[in-house]
């Protein structure tokens, strides 16, 4: 099967190193992983997001709807905010994350991820449908407006001064959605992103024949712009070392329809998920799951067995998907699910998700590389010093 092309796929195979990712032929670096890392890390980094999913839901319902479909309480959200949450089946299984944005009552779009996306388009048209057939007055139209349009994120500490020379748009606080004219050329954004920095999700929409031209001259302009802010165009690689550094779970690797939320350590209840609402795909296979309540009427989560959790190795050695995790007797208690070398840090770092007796922060085990254990202990994501990187930097 082909890989799918964004409509910057002749700039990229031009300039960058290509490969295949969730069926799209994307770039994987264009100078080096490590700088450009530490260009979003210090600066800004551009990327092209365009394989991610991006629907379109319009009507008087698209709100009430979506609010059954996704456990965040998406009637509490504003006009011009973003939501982040999750797609789950009905037996509470991760089929994805995602982000909603709210233009008015009737105007939301939603932002998925690229391997999942005609699974997650199929899983939420067959519930409108099914809700249609239970109502024939709801009023709600979508569409898939992924290959009408490219996205880019333009991340970093130095994004903000990159988008204000070139609009005089209002540019909200994080998890605000705006429409800006930049280059000549109409977007819609998001203060939002996927590498723990402060940027933008900025998205060009026209035709499949024409959005290439569009694309790639705000791709050019906005690189133009950034130059003198040390701005660089960042390929794949980059964009999974920093999502990771970050402790940012990925889709299909993270975590997939075996895992939970709460397993995924992404609940912050009554946030992401609103388990008070009178209804949501997959809650009551939560409830049942996670029965015992505390005073305050939200979960106590005393059922979890197993969680999330970031390890940094305390020996050389780089962790990689699917190495294994034992304790300190050398019983195999997990596997890696992400893990590499920390290009801020010089570290090995990981993520995977083992039993609950496991996860206390500081606690040692061993990840094996080449048949040898590694020492490694618990440790908080994100895995840099949050005073002085990423979005709530003090520093």
């Amino acid at each position: 099967m082909t890989d799918m092309k964004t409509p910057l796929y002749d700039w990229h195979a031009a300039h960058g190193d290509m490969a295949s990712f969730g069926g799209w032929a994307l770039p994987m670096q264009f100078s080096s992983i490590k700088e450009e890392h530490l260009a979003v890390r210090e600066n800004a980094g551009l990327f092209d997001v365009s394989h991610m999913g991006r629907f379109r839901f319009t009507g008087k319902d698209v709100f009430p709807i979506l609010d059954k479909i996704l456990p965040r309480n998406l009637m509490k959200l504003a006009d011009g905010r973003c939501g982040y949450s999750y797609l789950l089946d009905e037996n509470g299984g991760m089929l994805d994350d995602c982000v909603t944005m709210r233009k008015a009552e009737d105007y939301a779009i939603f932002v998925c991820n690229a391997g999942p996306r005609v699974n997650v388009w199929n899983h939420m048209i067959n519930f409108i449908d099914g809700e249609k057939q239970k109502n024939s007055n709801l009023d709600i139209q979508y569409y898939d407006f992924t290959l009408d349009s490219a996205m880019f994120a333009l991340q970093g500490p130095k994004a903000v001064k990159i988008l204000e020379t070139m609009t005089d748009v209002e540019i909200p606080r994080s998890w605000g959605f705006f429409e800006a004219t930049l280059a000549g050329i109409d977007v819609i954004a998001s203060r939002t992103g996927y590498t723990g920095e402060d940027g933008f999700e900025i998205t060009v929409v026209d035709t499949k024949e024409t959005i290439k031209e569009k694309a790639t001259k705000l791709w050019e302009a906005l690189l133009e712009t950034g130059k003198p802010f040390g701005l660089l165009p960042c390929g794949l690689g980059a964009r999974d070392t920093l999502r990771l550094e970050a402790g940012l779970p990925l889709s299909g690797q993270d975590f997939n329809p075996e895992y939970d939320p709460f397993e995924m350590d992404l609940g912050l209840q009554g946030i992401f998920i609103d388990m008070t609402k009178p209804f949501f795909i997959g809650q009551e296979a939560l409830k049942t799951k996670y029965p015992s309540v505390g005073e305050d009427g939200k979960l106590t989560l005393k059922e979890l067995q197993r969680k999330r959790v970031g390890l940094e190795l305390l020996e050389k050695g780089i962790p990689r998907h699917n190495y294994e995790i034992t304790d300190a007797t050398g019983k195999k208690i997990g596997v890696v699910s992400s893990g590499t070398i920390s290009p801020l840090t010089n570290k090995g770092i990981a993520m995977a998700v083992l039993p609950i007796k496991y996860t206390e922060l500081d606690t040692q085990l061993n990840i094996i590389i080449h048949d040898k254990p590694r020492k490694a202990k618990i440790v908080r994501y994100p895995f840099f010093d949050i005073t002085k990187y990423g979005r709530r930097r003090t520093q």
